[in-house]
């Protein structure tokens, strides 16, 4: 059972991540989790109010009694004229949904990487060996798909580790096309469509970054608008762990069983399934069930 807390800040253990609150006549104590304090942490002071949800069950935390935040509502400051709030989950939800339904044309990306071998290497570098994106103008119609292995260009031989992940030969990879060609086409596209490019994670939008550098081709940085799906959702519905890209489309779409394959292009289009769920259920067109996952 959550339980709501809401009052003013009596201190703050920076160290050990943990809030002193005094709640109904007694002191208690709330531990926030690492990444909850990267977020929010800047906002927190003493004599704010404060207002979130915990587990009502107390564990103990070096030797302390504590209850573990679930999420913030709302921080801010109580003046006599005007309060400022510093935090307001209701601002995050709104922002959310403006930010998806403003969206126009969209690029769906997802990218397979070589992996390090068995044996260290500290020389290694782990490049992009597959791209799959799908491209969808503003009325939800599809533009093009796009589905190329690409040779690495530090590493030409695929490690071991790569093919069993990936189920891929070496015959594969060398079929597939130069780094530069892939390049020029996603350039290509980025310039007539300036898709805003949605991917799961990070880890795309790094890996394209150092590519770049590694391919001593011009940056397209500045020219790419990334949405990390991932985040959205761990902010949206306060999660504090990632989400699977699978355990995302199990959530709205729970009859459809895909096989992880791990495949640029069919990660693509669960990345596109899992969009269009989302944006159905942030404009409350469709109900889901997130709770097993927080």
């Amino acid at each position: 059972m959550r339980e709501i807390i809401s009052g003013r800040i009596l201190a703050i253990d920076e160290e050990e991540r943990l809030v002193l609150m005094k709640v109904k006549n007694r002191i208690r104590q709330f531990y926030f989790q690492r990444s909850m304090i990267n977020r929010i942490g800047k906002y927190l002071q003493v004599y704010r109010f404060v207002q979130f949800a915990i587990n009502q069950d107390e564990r103990i935390y070096r030797g302390n009694k504590v209850s573990d935040v679930d999420y913030v509502v709302k921080i801010m400051e109580i003046r006599h004229r005007k309060n400022i709030v510093y935090y307001d989950i209701k601002n995050i939800k709104s922002g959310t949904r403006s930010l998806i339904n403003s969206l126009k044309v969209k690029m769906f990306l997802d990218l397979e990487m070589s992996m390090h071998p068995y044996k260290v290497d500290k020389t290694f570098k782990q490049e992009i060996i597959q791209v799959g994106y799908i491209l969808i103008d503003s009325n939800n119609n599809e533009i093009s798909r796009y589905n190329q292995m690409i040779k690495p260009t530090f590493h030409p031989k695929i490690t071991r580790r790569t093919q069993k992940f990936l189920k891929i030969t070496q015959e594969d990879v060398d079929k597939g096309i130069e780094y530069k060609e892939f390049y020029d086409s996603f350039k290509k596209d980025i310039e007539k469509y300036s898709p805003a490019i949605i991917v799961w994670g990070r880890n795309d939008f790094l890996a394209l970054r150092e590519s770049y550098k590694w391919n001593k081709v011009p940056s397209l940085n500045k020219k790419t608008r990334y949405i990390n799906l991932l985040k959205l959702h761990k902010n949206y519905f306060h999660l504090k762990n990632d989400l699977g890209l699978f355990n995302a489309l199990g959530l709205y779409n729970s009859e459809k069983e895909i096989p992880q394959m791990h495949d640029a292009l069919d990660d693509a289009q669960v990345t596109k399934e899992i969009f269009d769920g989302f944006k159905r259920a942030i404009n409350y067109n469709l109900q889901i069930d997130i709770s097993k996952y927080k």
